[in-house]
């Protein structure tokens, strides 16, 4: 194998940069996610009688424990991402790349459980 020139070890740093970039923006998304649940449960909540004559909103707190379990879930993913992308830089200083899985494994676990539950909700919710 030849020694790497200095393009392709600055396009791995660069490929580093925008994988962590990218897992940002993922972290963001779930927490603004989390935030709108949030916000729109209390909304519910404010709403005068009047309006929801015709319906009746489930009188829990799970849209907010759901909601919270999505901010804690992106900021998780912003963390971890910051923590894999000093993990690799290290790596590739020493000339080594090792492939894991754990970081994407637990976040899309921890995603497909509050997914699932937010489903579980919506379906009680709708047959109540």
């Amino acid at each position: 194998m030849s020694p790497k020139n200095d393009q392709q070890i600055m396009n791995e740093y660069l490929s580093n940069e925008r994988t962590l970039l990218a897992w940002l923006r993922t972290g963001i998304g779930i927490m603004v996610f989390g935030f709108v649940a949030v916000k729109f449960s209390l909304f519910l909540k404010q709403l005068p009688a009047k309006y929801l004559a015709e319906t009746i909103p489930p009188n829990s707190n799970f849209t907010i424990y759901l909601g919270i379990g999505l901010l804690v879930a992106g900021a998780l993913t912003i963390l971890l991402s910051y923590l894999r992308y000093t993990h690799t830089v290290k790596l590739l200083k020493k000339g080594k790349y090792q492939y894991s899985t754990a970081m994407l494994t637990f976040i899309t676990m921890m995603l497909f459980v509050l997914s699932i539950s937010l489903i579980a909700y919506l379906i009680i919710a709708a047959s109540a």
